[in-house]
């Protein structure tokens, strides 16, 4: 069987799921994983292999567990390419249907409260794992919708009841694709990520951004994380516009590395993907 092995957050249905379908259409075979480090894993052993990862959503936040991974880096993974999915939300169920029961995702969920207040009053919300797993439920429950993709509808066989839900706020959610190989930059739009690890005294966080200023980089995205096993002591992961070929990025660099900070990820890759689904 011919195509890239892909390796994605499922089951079938999910965002992670429709980005990987989007993006990599069909040249690919796609692999459905129960946790975001069953991706490293598949990615770590499948010759060829590459995974979708969700990495932030514009409202929800960071996600946890990607960061921890990239951070650490123990599978020796490189970041391929940043695509961002703008959502729109639908509410899937059976018509003709009294809809007493709403499962979705608590970051949907949360999004289209507004619109569940006015449009269905009194309706229980019920929060699971995935917006896929929201309708797989919805499929079994008939007083029930869920709020999900709308491309869940063919998969779990459920009726369009509205699209799209009006939501309160912007929804994005960024992925990247994740893989063993060194990716090919080309593009205008290249951005740099670095994990670090600072030593534990006053002052390293300003020395350590302190290289940025002076060499003019722009950080696009700083976030700290709790180092595992070391109460107290956290890494950074740290987005930058540039490419680690560009000369004020690598003396930026250098310069880091020769302040005895640890760097355990530096990869840079494309960022100009955007999907509206």
């Amino acid at each position: 069987m011919n195509g890239i092995p892909i390796a994605y957050l499922g089951p079938e249905g999910t965002y992670s799921h429709i980005v990987a379908m989007e993006h990599f259409k069909k040249g690919c075979r796609l692999f459905g994983q129960s946790s975001i480090l069953d991706i490293f894993y598949f990615v770590s052993e499948t010759p060829n292999g590459k995974g979708v990862i969700p990495v932030e959503n514009s409202s929800g936040g960071p996600i946890a567990e990607s960061l921890d991974l990239l951070i650490n880096n123990n599978f020796d993974i490189s970041i391929e390419e940043s695509i961002n999915l703008k959502v729109k939300l639908a509410l899937l169920g059976k018509k003709n249907r009294i809809v007493k029961t709403i499962y979705s995702h608590s970051i949907p969920m949360y999004h289209c409260d507004k619109w569940i207040r006015k449009n269905l009053p009194g309706v229980t919300k019920n929060l699971v794992a995935s917006t896929a797993k929201a309708a797989e439920l919805a499929a079994e429950d008939k007083n029930s919708a869920a709020i999900a993709s709308v491309n869940a509808s063919a998969i779990y066989q459920l009726d369009i009841l509205v699209y799209p839900i009006e939501q309160d706020i912007s929804n994005t959610t960024q992925f990247f694709v994740i893989s063993k190989d060194k990716p090919a930059m080309e593009g205008p739009n290249i951005k740099t990520s670095i994990s670090a690890f600072l030593n534990n005294k006053p002052g390293s966080l300003y020395d350590f951004l302190e290289h940025f200023k002076l060499n003019k980089i722009n950080l696009s995205r700083i976030i700290s994380r709790p180092i595992y096993g070391k109460p107290s002591e956290y890494a950074f992961f740290v987005d930058i516009d540039g490419c680690i070929c560009d000369e004020k990025v690598m003396k930026t660099v250098n310069e880091i590395k020769a302040n005895a900070c640890s760097l355990k990820l530096i990869c840079s890759y494309n960022a100009d993907k955007t999907y509206t689904l």
